[in-house]
């Protein structure tokens, strides 16, 4: 039976993040960086695997990296899909599953991870390999994938979009409903960071009350 531990973090930071104009794993949410905020929401998983590529001196000069295993994609240039390969090329063999991980989705918690990783660790069925948190009938992220599919996305040209391998065999994927949208507010230009920010502001807030 697979356990948390078993379940490997890959998080993607290795963009130019060109149209936010500097670093997204670097973005302040009051006191965190985005990538901080990325990796406490995987506590209590297996060892997190983040990949670095544009900005990668900034990045590890300003977060303490020493408890993950950092992999370093010299092509970032070329997509999400070459980070992703570079991370699943560090996946240990005791691992069941990755959780790919996006580091400009800030607002995504233990919370949201905990609902996707209890929908892996009671599934029953071993046709249903990937597990998408949803809300409104919308896919979200991180995505939750079965050790097999690493093959797959290994597998893609350098440029494929990662949705080639996830919807590749529909009847694989299980929606997990979460109650925020919080797993759908990613962030590409500084009006999306403003908006992620007042967002957690406001999730800060109501948590503190």
């Amino acid at each position: 039976m697979a356990e948390p531990a078993d379940i490997t973090p890959v998080i993607l930071a290795a963009g130019a993040s060109t149209r936010m104009g500097r670093p997204k794993a670097l973005l302040d949410f009051d006191g965190k960086t985005c990538l901080e905020l990325a990796l406490e929401s995987v506590c209590g998983l297996g060892t997190p695997v983040v990949v670095l590529g544009a900005a990668r001196e900034e990045i590890q000069s300003r977060v303490r990296l020493g408890s993950v295993q950092v992999a370093l994609n010299d092509d970032y240039d070329r997509g999400q899909t070459s980070s992703l390969k570079v991370g699943l090329a560090c996946l240990a063999p005791s691992s069941a599953a990755f959780l790919l991980h996006l580091v400009d989705f800030p607002l995504v918690s233990a919370e949201e991870v905990d609902a996707l990783t209890g929908a892996f660790l009671r599934n029953r069925d071993p046709n249903k390999s990937v597990f998408i948190p949803s809300y409104g009938m919308q896919r979200g992220h991180p995505v939750l994938c079965r050790r097999d599919l690493a093959d797959e996305f290994s597998a893609l040209p350098d440029d494929a979009p990662l949705r080639t391998a996830i919807n590749r065999h529909p009847q694989r994927i299980l929606h997990v409903d979460c109650g925020q949208a919080y797993v759908l507010m990613d962030m590409d230009t500084p009006e999306d960071y403003r908006k992620c920010l007042e967002a957690y502001r406001d999730r800060e807030r109501r948590k503190n009350r």
